[in-house]
């Protein structure tokens, strides 16, 4: 499902490089000024969410959908992945999904409401999207032809 390039690097100066999506991430979150005001639990939170992107999305078709659902579950009382404003666990969540969801036609969209209005919410966030292509949600459910009485 998802291919995070684990060869990435940072060049901090000096010689100095940090490795792996993971350790670059966990760095930028210590030292960027927009994650500074995060509480430890936060940055621990928004830690586990980093490693989950790299561990748990890299899955086979069948368990997709379970993860669909877990994430969908989540996102049920929530707006962000950690704290009350977009962190890098989001970010990478949000770079994690896209080719999943991506593939997903509107009724199996309709079926993750929560985790479509966060993905939706976090495309519309110019800096974190980069080249992403837009993925499209409709306005209203989709009639799926069953009677509800």
């Amino acid at each position: 499902m998802v291919c995070i390039c684990q060869d990435a690097s940072l060049d901090l100066g000096d010689g100095k490089k940090i490795s792996g999506v993971s350790s670059i991430a966990k760095h930028l979150q210590r030292v960027s000024e927009d994650f500074k005001d995060l509480s430890l639990e936060e940055r621990m939170a928004a830690e586990q969410w980093i490693e989950y992107a790299r561990t748990e999305l890299a899955c086979d078709r069948e368990t997709e959908k379970f993860i669909l659902k877990e994430l969908n579950a989540y996102l049920a009382d929530k707006v962000y992945f950690v704290a009350w404003r977009l962190t890098l666990a989001d970010i990478l969540m949000f770079h994690s999904l896209h080719p999943l969801y991506n593939g997903l036609t509107f009724q199996e969209k309709e079926k993750f409401i929560n985790l479509s209005r966060w993905f939706k919410n976090i495309q519309g966030e110019s800096r974190v999207k980069q080249n992403r292509s837009n993925i499209s949600f409709l306005r209203v459910p989709v009639y799926d032809g069953v009677a509800s009485h």
